[in-house]
């Protein structure tokens, strides 16, 4: 008995709902409550995204200009000619060494599409720097910060940052070698 008393209920239930959804709005022209027709499956508006596109926006891309470009010795800016000392024979000198410790300037993280300058600012004056010709001829730097705020090689292609790598981990420390003991003397069979 149950169960009739169920299934009438539930025959009772769509047959009304079909009734409501047949009724017109007494002559508007907006097609009635049920006027679009339902798909469960259906994405709902709100839960669809604001805009669509296929690629991310990561920030500016346009050109740099010559201020925002890296020297050879990791400073910005248009380079100061100065005659600088001659190493001696066989001694190699980094960018870098011989300048006053330069920390970052502006506080912050490095993302991408940053220019070169911008993470300097960020990152202060780099370890080593590389300036070279891309594959398409395109200017192809390569920062590298072993220490400081934000240690990494950071790869730029037309002034813009492209790439960041992991800094290489320093050298562990050599360890000292084991204490020995000392052995305990011998007692000699004489001593007793």
């Amino acid at each position: 008995m149950i169960g009739t008393k169920c299934v009438s209920r539930f025959a009772l239930a769509c047959t009304a709902a079909l009734a409501v959804a047949g009724c017109s709005s007494g002559g508007s022209s907006d097609g009635g409550l049920f006027s679009k027709p339902f798909n469960p499956f259906e994405t709902p508006d709100w839960a669809k995204p604001a805009s669509v596109s296929k690629t991310s926006d990561l920030g500016p891309s346009g050109p740099v200009g010559p201020d925002d470009l890296v020297g050879p010795d990791g400073r910005c800016g248009a380079p100061v000619v100065q005659a600088a000392p001659q190493p001696e024979a066989g001694v190699v000198v980094t960018p870098g060494e011989n300048l006053a410790p330069g920390g970052p300037t502006v506080l912050g993280g490095i993302a991408l599409g940053m220019s070169e300058c911008q993470a300097v600012q960020r990152a202060g004056t780099p370890g080593n720097v590389s300036i070279s010709g891309g594959d398409k001829g395109e200017r192809s730097v390569v920062l590298t910060y072993v220490g400081g705020p934000w240690p990494g090689i950071y790869r730029f292609a037309d002034g813009r940052l492209k790439v960041i790598d992991r800094a290489p981990a320093p050298p562990a420390p050599p360890k000292a070698p084991p204490k020995k003991k000392k052995a305990p003397a011998k007692k000699s069979a004489l001593a007793r």
